[in-house]
């Protein structure tokens, strides 16, 4: 893989982790039930998140395919970027702001879907979905992994957050698991031939069926009085799924193949 492809392949895991995780924090506020702990500290490591995504989109070199929308891309990041400052303001000022937290999630979604759209793979609609599902689940399980250290020193408060959190993991891993066979079915089976094959069959068995089975048992982990289960649990999960996306993603880059 070129330095150009790697160079992508790193602006996207921070990304749809940054965009991911304040998407998912942004619902999980609207719904209620996290603590005001909770809330700040994800409001200064989003900020944190988009601070290191600005300098790896400033790192992108020109020229390249993938660089062929940077005038739409860039913007995007910064107004990202600045939207997650907003949403710090607004959390120390005890301001509303989910919406604010959901319509900046999106806007980084945005920038995901117009980086898929300046090629890179052979189809650009599919690798933009994947991009945004990969997002969803970075978020949703990095957001369930963190709020778990809250039940150590807020044992009373209620698990439904958290349950929420990873029934939404479990269904963007599902959803990553039908995008992988249909890009294989319809764009082509690539990834599966040569060298290539056993990077793809270990994205999908250690990046989305491994994950759903370990969300799936923090889920059922969640019934005890007890979350540190849960906690552990996920944290295996964080592990996997962002290593599958970053396998996800240069394979794209390698094949064409948006898995």
């Amino acid at each position: 893989m070129h330095i150009e492809a790697l160079l992508f392949v790193n602006w996207i895991f921070w990304a749809a982790l940054s965009s991911g995780t304040l998407l998912v924090v942004g619902i999980t506020e609207l719904l209620g039930g996290t603590t005001r702990g909770y809330r700040l500290f994800m409001a200064w490591l989003l900020l944190v998140l988009a601070v290191i995504l600005v300098a790896s989109e400033l790192g992108l070199p020109a020229g390249t395919e993938a660089s062929a929308t940077a005038d739409i891309r860039r913007p995007l990041v910064l107004a990202f970027a600045a939207g997650c400052g907003a949403y710090l303001v607004a959390s120390l000022a005890r301001w509303p702001r989910a919406w604010l937290a959901i319509g900046v999630g999106g806007v980084g979604m945005a920038a995901l879907v117009v980086l898929a759209a300046a090629g890179g793979s052979r189809s650009a609609p599919l690798f933009a979905g994947q991009l945004v599902i990969a997002a969803v689940a970075l978020g949703a399980v990095s957001a369930a992994m963190l709020l778990g250290h809250w039940y150590l020193v807020t044992p009373k408060l209620s698990p439904a957050p958290l349950r929420r959190m990873m029934w939404l993991l479990v269904g963007s891993l599902i959803l990553q698991g039908v995008a992988f066979g249909v890009a294989l079915g319809v764009v082509g089976t690539d990834p599966l031939d040569g060298s290539m094959g056993w990077l793809t069959w270990l994205r999908l068995a250690a990046g989305i069926v491994l994950p759903i089975g370990v969300a799936i048992l923090a889920l059922l982990a969640s019934r005890a009085a007890s979350l540190q289960a849960s906690t552990g649990l996920l944290y295996i999960g964080l592990a996997l799924i962002m290593a599958g996306s970053i396998a996800g993603v240069s394979i794209t880059y390698l094949t064409g193949v948006p898995v």
